[in-house]
């Protein structure tokens, strides 16, 4: 696990989730419209439809949750101490601080985690993400570890919020947080080598 070079995107993973659901409704349209009474056909095609649609809209998330507590589970049972551990919509970032150690997965690649010393950090900041006009519509920590800059949101919107909202703030609080969480980490790496 400490060795490997981060991979954000297990491809054929991704690839899977997105068409292998296309192509079972194209399979099934197609077999429903030759071989079944078009009543018959329609319902199995739509049936087939809606469980795409939930694939889409839950199933990848409730998967990568699964692997996610699997993964950390895992980690604590060998002594691995979370002392923060922020869930974000695209990757889980866990720290431990005693031992100067961070652990990342991501959303596109659930089957893997990567644990690694916080040292191994070359660069770590807070992005606000505030535009010209002074609204935000996403807040994040941002670090590099091995040259690969990884991003994790504290707050998303599809629209502007005001950089004084209660969720700005508070966004902007735990990306302070967290990135003073691994700059403690990196500090103790640095220690104990």
């Amino acid at each position: 696990m400490e060795q490997e070079k981060i991979k954000k995107v297990n491809v054929p993973y991704l690839l899977g989730s997105i068409f292998l659901p296309i192509v079972a409704i194209v399979l099934v349209t197609a077999i429903s419209v030759i071989f079944l009474p078009s009543n018959v056909g329609s319902i199995i095609s739509m049936v087939v439809l809606v469980a795409a649609i939930i694939w889409w809209s839950i199933g990848i998330k409730k998967v990568h949750d699964k692997k996610k507590e699997e993964k950390l589970k895992e980690l604590d049972s060998q002594g691995f101490i979370r002392n923060h551990t922020f869930n974000s919509d695209n990757c889980t970032v866990a720290v431990d601080v005693e031992h100067g150690k961070i652990a990342i997965t991501f959303k596109w690649n659930p089957s893997q985690i990567y644990v690694m010393p916080a040292n191994k950090i070359t660069k770590m900041w807070v992005d606000d993400g505030k535009t010209p006009l002074g609204g935000t519509s996403r807040v994040s920590f941002l670090f590099i570890v091995d040259g690969i800059k990884i991003r994790v949101n504290t707050f998303i919107s599809n629209k502007a919020w005001s950089m004084k909202s209660s969720q700005v703030l508070e966004a902007l609080s735990k990306a302070d947080m967290m990135v003073e969480t691994l700059k403690a980490s990196a500090q103790t790496a640095c220690n104990i080598q």
